[in-house]
């Protein structure tokens, strides 16, 4: 307390007013006191010279060669008042340099323009620099929100992704907790498209907590969606709540309207599994041939899975297999695909030998086992499916009686083609006599 008192009367005949220069140096020579002092963090002796700048040249200095960042100058004063807050015990000292803080704020927003400063990141920092010293601030948790909302205006995209959706979640909570509805609401409808999981998690529980009644949050939805109608996660909300009402064709009209906004990988799949779930195959193939264009890796693999799946429940074996062999060489370490493929060779049983099963449609069956036992050596998860299928097959594999008035031994190789049905020419395929 008394170096800093005297210190205080040092800078009072020292400086004289605001424009006198601190002991006759030069504002070159000020300046790089002010920087060398503050990096060796003699923050008292740097606080008389940073005072004098930020008065006498705030935002610029003709003197100075090049570009003259009066914005670091104030930023710095920031710090050295924080830090000099934080020395001191007595709490209405600590307030008066945590205030002079505050007052340097006010004066970069009045001073500079946007192509000065990045006004984003000085909201944010007055935002955060509220949070850190709210027992010495009044009002200090509100006061900081607005800061984030004003940064959240600015730049809705980089405000929801700072602090893995932080500050977003913290303005939210705010306008619920006052039961300002519509504020919260149109933060969560502006800040979706931008948000990560956990994110969309805590936005999608906020509006289970406000809101209960669906009809009700789709008039508000729709309100919204008529002021802003490109607005992916408002329309995304809408399907949502029109599947769970049981209104699909609304529903399917949002999918469709979200598509034709944004044909994404996911807004097209949205389409693709309505139709597939109305057995409408083929138009469900088309959606997922086009979103199998955007898609990569094992996502591109589960959608040529799909549309094998189709071909087969619209008996298109051909085609079926054609895409799961697809699925299969896109992810090789996945096993589904290769059951997919037993099961379409199943059903070429069923179909070419109907009721009428003799020994050589048997023997398409230690083809499926092939199948099978390849699809646990990509991947154990699929096992239990798998060994469920052989458990099923295997009995059905041709006896030893129907290998021998066959000629077949085992462990010889046997084709599955042409020569057993012309049905079976199709599959064009070795596998091994059991």
């Amino acid at each position: 307390m008394i170096r800093s008192t005297l210190f205080l009367l040092i800078f009072l005949v020292a400086a004289g007013s605001a424009h006198s220069q601190p002991f006759g140096y030069t504002p070159l020579q000020i300046q790089s006191l002010f920087s060398e002092d503050y990096r060796n963090e003699q923050y008292e002796t740097a606080l008389v010279y940073g005072r004098w700048l930020t008065e006498a040249h705030p935002t610029q200095m003709e003197e100075y060669p090049g570009n003259y960042r009066g914005d670091r100058n104030f930023r710095r004063m920031i710090n050295i008042y924080e830090h000099m807050s934080e020395q001191q015990d007595d709490p209405s000292l600590r307030e008066a340099y945590l205030d002079s803080a505050l007052q340097m704020y006010d004066r970069v927003f009045a001073l500079f323009d946007d192509e000065q400063i990045d006004k984003y990141r000085w909201h944010f920092n007055r935002g955060r620099f509220f949070q850190e010293h709210a027992d010495y601030i009044s009002n200090a948790h509100q006061q900081a929100l607005e800061d984030y909302e004003t940064m959240f205006n600015m730049d809705t995209q980089r405000a929801t992704e700072a602090g893995n959706g932080y500050y977003v979640q913290i303005m939210v909570q705010n306008y619920a907790r006052r039961n300002q509805t519509d504020r919260a609401f149109s933060i969560i409808n502006s800040a979706e498209p931008y948000a990560d999981d956990n994110l969309r998690e805590f936005f999608a529980e906020t509006r289970n907590e406000l809101i209960t009644d669906p009809e009700e949050r789709i008039e508000l939805l729709l309100g919204d969606l008529e002021e802003d109608p490109s607005n992916l996660g408002l329309m995304d909300e809408l399907y949502e709540l029109y599947m769970a009402i049981g209104d699909s064709e609304q529903a399917e009209d949002m999918a469709v309207r979200m598509y034709e906004e944004d044909p994404s990988a996911e807004n097209i799949l949205r389409l693709a599994n309505k139709h597939q779930d109305r057995g409408d195959y083929s138009e469900a193939n088309q959606y997922f041939r086009e979103a199998h264009e955007v898609q990569e890796g094992s996502e591109k693999a589960e959608s040529s899975l799909r549309i094998a799946e189709n071909y087969l429940s619209m008996r298109e074996l051909q085609e079926a297999r054609n895409y799961a062999r697809r699925a299969a060489n896109e992810d090789p370490n996945w096993g589904e695909p290769k059951i997919t493929i037993a099961r379409i060779y199943v059903e070429a049983v069923s179909r070419c030998a109907g009721g009428d099963m003799g020994r050589r449609d048997k023997a398409v069956y230690w083809l499926v086992l092939d199948y099978l036992d390849e699809a646990k050596e990509r991947n154990s998860g699929v096992a239990s499916t798998a060994d469920r299928l052989y458990r099923t097959y295997e009995p059905v594999t041709p006896t030893a009686e129907e290998k021998f008035y066959q000629n077949w031994n085992t462990g010889e190789s046997l084709e599955i083609n042409g020569s057993l049905r012309d049905c079976y020419s199709w599959i064009a395929e070795e596998t091994t006599v059991r």
